[in-house]
């Protein structure tokens, strides 16, 4: 896809926010910008902690000669075009602001050449208002980026730089990661002139190699004896390597997420992972790991943050409790074969050699592999809940890397509840119970049970989303005046929109999130219109926009359970049930 400009009513729902952070918000942005361009080999240059220099060198696609300089415009990018592609991102980098952020407080120099144009070229662009400058160069396949004198026009923010060895470090944080989700991309990493990172690229998809480049990042001992563990359920899947609970450190140096390949430092993954650890760690260690979870691109939004270190799964509940549940199970199976492990063992060892912890493990990664040689499924209630001996047994003969989970996610509850069988249209769900089959609005389950969350946030008030380009309205294109929305300010600000006035106009600069994603004048109309009928109008409108309209069948399971908690404290969502009748014979 070609670089362009995207247009106003895209950029603005896309999540706003500092790009240039600090040097390594920059080699965060670069790198991803590499890795969106197939690049596979990666030289990263650092000077003086990146305040001095940062120039990164690939060998990807390139930027063809005519889109060097929309390169460096804001919001032009090749990634998205449209809103379909925004509800389902599968790239790095998405918002098309990197490069211009970081020419506006920064001398940058790019130069790239595609395999099929003949010559390099490099762009020159420094400070907010300098023309950008195009000129022939000499450059291999790919493209360098050559960053020089960060905030050298902002003297206020370069003074908040840390000292070069801080500043370097935070670099080191974002290439490690970089280095922990793509496994197959040579790195190198220099610090004024002196090579000090190299982690080469691993070619073949084996424990061995790989956990040869998890010790370059987080260490030998925990690459040694890590457990490694895959599941998968629905369109799910997890893998990765978590330490034993008393080989977990001391602090959360090691503590790696990555979903879809994005590194993340997401509060739905940590805590259901806190939360599986809670009953296996002493009190002064803390989880150590390194996983993977990876699901369809429509069922998270990584627009929710304007660094990107957070995700929005659609489906929360079920996320973190396949997170919990699989890495709670590994850590009860490991626990209970150690225990069996030492029961199994001469008496005679002295009980002072042994590590002062409850639940003594002490065989490495490897053993535990060999020690599960033969798998046994167990079921997840047994696990979960810790059913004594007799079936603890069973657990300990699940095998690294089998499936520790039953494959189907169903509903909580008892064998009469309503079962989800398949979506129609994305909006109905086609359910049952026992033998009668209904039709349920997805849609309109949405709704009613958003309602009440709405207006719980609306007593406490909203919090709106920047947009990245402020929205003009000019009223007299419509039926409202200035008198009549000044009127309106204090609800408009309740509901999380921003804005001012130049003239007879207004410039809208927040928006809630639900209608960030609509037209926005028209949305902005239309909730000035329900905030003069009332907070009952304010809700209605704000659940209608969040409201999903197109539902896949994990979300249609989620939605299915919810309708069936609240049936009896919201009898209302029965209009959202269609049972045809069913002649007895």
């Amino acid at each position: 896809m070609p670089i362009k400009q995207l247009p106003v009513e895209l950029a603005n729902q896309i999540a706003a926010g500092e790009v240039v952070e600090r040097p390594a918000s920059i080699v965060k942005e670069l790198v991803e910008n590499a890795l969106d361009a197939n690049a596979t080999q990666l030289t990263i240059d650092i000077d003086a902690g990146g305040a001095k220099r940062i120039r990164i060198r690939d060998n990807g696609s390139g930027i063809a000669h005519d889109e060097l300089a929309l390169a460096l415009s804001r919001h032009a990018t090749s990634k998205i075009a449209d809103i379909d592609d925004l509800e389902a991102i599968t790239s790095l980098g998405f918002r098309g602001e990197a490069l211009a952020s970081i020419s506006s407080v920064s001398r940058l120099r790019l130069v790239s050449k595609p395999a099929t144009q003949p010559e390099a070229w490099q762009a020159w662009a420094e400070g907010k208002d300098m023309q950008v400058r195009i000129e022939p160069a000499s450059h291999p396949d790919g493209t360098t980026v050559d960053i020089q004198d960060v905030f050298y026009n902002t003297p206020a923010r370069r003074k908040f730089l840390r000292t070069d060895k801080t500043e370097f470090s935070h670099i080191d944080e974002v290439i490690k990661r970089i280095a922990l989700s793509r496994w197959d991309v040579d790195i190198t990493v220099n610090h004024n002139g002196k090579r000090v990172r190299h982690y080469p690229a691993v070619r073949e998809q084996q424990q061995a190699h790989l956990r040869r480049r998890l010790a370059k990042v987080c260490g030998s001992s925990f690459a040694q004896d890590a457990l490694y563990f895959q599941q998968q359920t629905h369109d799910m899947q997890i893998e990765g390597w978590l330490a034993a609970p008393e080989q977990c450190r001391y602090q959360g140096d090691v503590q790696y997420s990555f979903v879809n390949g994005r590194m993340m430092k997401d509060k739905l993954i940590n805590h259901a992972i806190r939360q599986a650890y809670e009953s296996f760690l002493t009190a002064e260690r803390v989880p150590t790991f390194a996983i993977y979870l990876k699901l369809p691109a429509d069922q998270v939004d990584v627009n929710v943050h304007p660094a990107k270190h957070e995700v929005r799964f659609h489906q929360q509940r079920q996320v973190h409790d396949f997170i919990l549940q699989t890495v709670k199970q590994l850590l009860f199976a490991h626990n209970q074969s150690q225990i069996d492990h030492d029961a199994a063992e001469p008496s005679g060892e002295p009980t002072s050699s042994r590590a002062q912890y409850p639940n003594d493990t002490r065989a490495s990664g490897h053993q535990y592999q060999q020690d599960r040689a033969s798998t046994v499924q167990t079921p997840v209630s047994r696990l979960a809940t810790g059913e004594p001996k007799a079936h603890a047994n069973q657990a300990n003969r699940v095998g690294l890397g089998a499936s520790i989970l039953p494959n189907a996610v169903q509903l909580d509850g008892d064998a009469r509840q309503w079962r989800v069988v398949d979506v129609f249209q994305g909006r109905f769900a086609i359910i049952r119970r026992d033998e009668q089959p209904a039709w349920l609005d997805l849609v309109g389950v949405q709704k009613q049970l958003l309602r009440p969350q709405i207006k719980q946030q609306l007593q406490h008030g909203m919090a709106g989303q920047p947009l990245l380009v402020e929205q003009k309205i000019n009223l007299t294109d419509t039926d409202w005046n200035k008198q009549r929305v000044s009127a309106l300010a204090e609800q408009l600000a309740h509901c999380g929109v921003k804005f001012y006035w130049q003239g007879q106009a207004l410039i809208v600069e927040q928006m809630p999130s639900m209608l960030r994603r609509k037209n926005i004048p028209h949305s902005v109309l239309q909730l000035l219109a329900a905030c003069e009928q009332g907070e009952e109008a304010v809700v209605v409108l704000l659940a209608d926009a969040a409201a999903e309209s197109t539902l896949s069948k994990a979300q249609a399971e989620h939605w299915c359970q919810q309708w069936q908690k609240q049936l009896n404290s919201t009898p209302d969502l029965l209009s959202t049930l269609k049972v045809p009748h069913i002649n007895e014979t």
